[in-house]
This record gives structure tokens, C-alpha cells and sequence, in this order.
């Protein structure tokens, strides 16, 4: 797996993630003067990015559906996920952990959605963030969801 990088972040993102179009249309057209560089395909904050065009409004709906959520968009989000996480780049290794890894903390089902659909690089990335939650950690390895 390639990296994405902040340099291609919306690129990847629109060829990468089914529905992308319309969820970057809709959060531009909320506020374009904040958000209108990201339609010439311009990041200049990554975090914000993924926390208001991917995280927000496209995986964590995907996670949240469980088994009802379209397979290959689940897949397809995981590989834009992986694309970012393979990326050596502190900038955005700390923009995928607060953008992305950090959002799966929001319950337990989501967390462990992500766990079955994430590739290894993310999935490695999230069980690094887990030993911040030995608790956690733990249950999880206890109910072989780490396996």
C-alpha cells in the first residue's frame, strides 16, 4: 500500500471512498470560504479534513451500521485509512491518530468494526493506541477480538 500524504488527501479520498463527491460538496457548500481550498483539493489542516469530510460523516456512520453497512464502502474507507496510516509523516501520523484511530474510541462496537475492517498498518496503529487503555486492551485480547 502506497501513502497518501496531506498533499493528496482529497484526491485519494474522492478515488478511493465511494460517495466522496457528494460529502465533500456538502461540507464546502456549509461554509465555502472556510472549506472552499478542499474543492481545488488544498489541506491545509489534515486533521480538520478527516474530521469533518471522512470520520464525521463517512466511516463512523459505516461502523455505527454494523452489519447493515455496505461491504465495499466499509472496505473502501479502510483502504483510504491504510493509505494514510502508511505514511511516514509525523504531520500526518498525528492527524490520522486524532482524525481517524482516536474516533474509534467511541464505544465499543465501533472500536471493534474497526478492528474487523482494518488492514494492518491501521490495525497495528490501533492496537498502539489501545496500550494508552491497558483496561481496554485487555478485554478485547481476553474476548479475541485481537486475533
Amino acid at each position: 500500500m502506497t501513502s497518501t500524504g496531506a498533499g493528496r488527501a482529497v484526491e485519494e479520498f474522492l478515488r478511493i471512498v465511494p460517495g466522496a463527491r457528494a460529502v465533500l460538496d456538502e461540507v464546502i457548500a456549509a461554509d465555502p470560504e472556510y472549506y472552499g481550498a478542499w474543492a481545488r483539493g488544498r489541506v491545509d489542516d489534515l486533521l480538520e479534513f478527516l474530521l469533518q469530510a471522512f470520520s464525521r460523516p463517512v466511516l463512523l456512520p459505516l461502523l455505527r451500521a454494523g452489519a447493515t453497512a455496505d461491504g465495499a464502502s466499509v472496505r473502501a474507507s479502510f483502504e483510504y485509512v491504510e493509505s494514510l496510516a502508511s505514511d511516514p509523516n509525523s504531520y500526518v501520523e498525528s492527524s490520522v491518530y486524532f482524525g481517524i484511530l482516536e474516533q474509534f474510541l467511541e464505544s465499543e462496537g465501533i472500536l471493534l468494526a474497526a478492528l474487523r475492517s482494518s488492514l494492518p498498518v491501521t490495525r497495528a496503529k490501533i492496537v498502539s493506541m489501545l496500550e494508552e487503555y491497558p483496561a481496554t486492551l485487555r478485554e478485547l485480547r481476553a474476548a479475541g477480538a485481537l486475533e
